[in-house]
């Protein structure tokens, strides 16, 4: 039957596990590093991807060195016969943990007051593992074979227990006279056994921890789904076991990169599957947000939509009923423009024209000129009319905003016979340069000048005494016309 590829964590619990506490220089973590790759390389030469340490304390004088305490497989080939078929099935492997480095987290569920602590246990019925804790710390380890047909197991771990405290003391983990605590974690088969020859002294006190009652304090089930009555299961193989399986960050104590490659793999993927699924999700919520905030916003652009209709068929009923009103307010309007507009223009008569050029031609010094003819007629423009000949008159529209000004024609004669024709034609320029300086005119054009049909010569050398009285011929030469767009007098 084929199952998942599920990551497994190896436990070791091994007589070549050495543990040894260095003063090395302060440094940093990468120089650390490089520190303790030196040291393992001179007396562990196969041992450099088994080794895990910890800085636990630092000198208080000197140099103030780093305590460096370090733990190592001497003989990481004893493993070989368990992680190569590992590797060849390809199976996922998170770590290698060390069972006495792990005796710390143990024991502090069991006891965390205690100062100099001495943690007995026995995995197996062939091995005795005793881990020292200091002060909630672990400090060393020592593991013992138990051969049962030469003693008891109560003779061996009081003879063990001896021999491991007085070599924590040479390797001065503890003084001579520090009092040690032993803790052992037993079978209730042994426990009896045990107490009878493990006697309580003024250096050391024993305390006894059933195994039954270990794994209620943990909350483990230690016992095998197939109830299983050897000897091993009876031992705190099981405990320790449990203690390895609950740690959260899967970060074991030895081997290389390469034992793990495959559970990197697995752990990255699993990232990228939480990572999608969370991205999905985050994308479904997003969706159903954007599409709930959309069904409300066309409830209102609805709601708005009916609100206009309303409003507008309200203005068209209102309108409607203005309507008639309106249509009477546009009448008066267009009267009381046209009255305005009419009270602009009644200053457009012939006879303010008529005392306007008399005020002009008088200015001028026109004295000996005669004025024969005025045409007058309201223009609604300030451009000349198309056709000069045409004297009807022009139409006014008051309702258009264009001013109303008037078109004029004024025609005369100059007395030729007192002055030359050029004199005759310089006063006709001047009456049209007084036209076109007075600010009532828009536009001024000579229609006819002074003309004579003599020859230059005779023009020039003809006298003015000699035609004095050839009144006819003064009519005839003299005559001019002037034609001119000017607006009313301003009121």
């Amino acid at each position: 039957m084929a199952t998942d590829n599920t990551p497994v964590r190896i436990l070791v619990d091994l007589i070549e596990e050495d543990f040894k506490k260095e003063t090395i220089p302060h440094v940093g973590s990468s120089d650390r590093k490089s520190i303790v790759s030196r040291l393992i390389e001179r007396h562990y030469r196969k041992s450099k991807d088994y080794v895990h340490y910890n800085v636990v304390d630092r000198e208080t004088g000197g140099r103030k060195d780093d305590v460096l305490l370090y733990s190592v497989l001497s003989n990481p080939e004893i493993l070989e016969p368990w992680l190569k078929p590992i590797q060849e099935s390809n199976t996922s492997v998170s770590g290698i943990w060390s069972l006495p480095l792990l005796s710390e987290k143990l024991f502090k569920k069991i006891d965390d007051k205690t100062r100099n602590v001495l943690l007995v246990s026995q995995q197996v019925p062939s091995n005795l593992r005793q881990t020292f804790i200091k002060d909630g710390k672990f400090e060393s380890s020592r593991s013992a074979v138990v051969n049962l047909e030469d003693a008891t197991i109560g003779e061996y771990i009081a003879l063990e227990v001896e021999q491991t405290i007085r070599f924590l003391s040479n390797q001065r983990h503890i003084g001579f006279d520090e009092k040690i605590e032993v803790h052992i974690i037993c079978r209730d088969a042994d426990l009896q056994e045990i107490q009878s020859r493990c006697i309580d002294s003024a250096m050391r006190t024993f305390h006894y921890h059933e195994l039954e009652t270990v794994t209620d304090t943990l909350g483990c089930d230690t016992q095998p789904a197939n109830n299983d009555t050897s000897n091993t299961v009876e031992y705190s193989n099981g405990i320790y076991s449990y203690v390895c399986a609950s740690q959260i960050i899967p970060i074991g104590h030895y081997g290389n990169r390469s034992l793990f490659a495959k559970f990197y793999e697995q752990l990255i993927s699993k990232t990228l599957y939480t990572s999608s699924a969370i991205m999905l999700l985050i994308s479904f919520v997003m969706s159903f947000s954007y599409l709930s905030e959309s069904a409300i916003l066309d409830n209102e652009a609805a709601t708005l939509i009916t609100q206009k209709n309303g409003v507008n068929n309200d203005y068209e009923r209102t309108l409607a009923k203005l309507k008639p009103k309106l249509d009477k307010t546009q009448v008066m309007q267009s009267s009381v423009l046209l009255t305005e507009k009419i009270k602009q223009t009644k200053i457009l008569s012939p006879q303010n024209f008529m005392v306007d050029i008399s005020r002009i031609l008088t200015r001028s010094g026109m004295y000996d000129t005669e004025i024969t003819k005025v045409s007058w007629q309201q223009h609604q423009s300030k451009k000349m009319p198309a056709s000069n000949n045409n004297r009807n008159k022009a139409t006014t529209d008051y309702a258009r905003a264009d001013d109303i000004n008037q078109h004029a024609v004024i025609g005369g004669y100059i007395r030729v016979s007192q002055s030359s024709l050029k004199e005759s034609v310089n006063k006709v320029n001047s009456i049209v340069s007084a036209f076109k300086n007075n600010k009532l005119v828009h536009d001024v054009i000579i229609k006819r000048m002074p003309v004579d049909v003599r020859s230059k010569s005779s023009i020039e050398n003809e006298s003015g005494v000699e035609h004095q009285n050839d009144l006819n011929s003064d009519k005839e030469k003299g005559q001019f016309e002037i034609e001119l767009i000017m607006k009313g007098r301003e009121s």
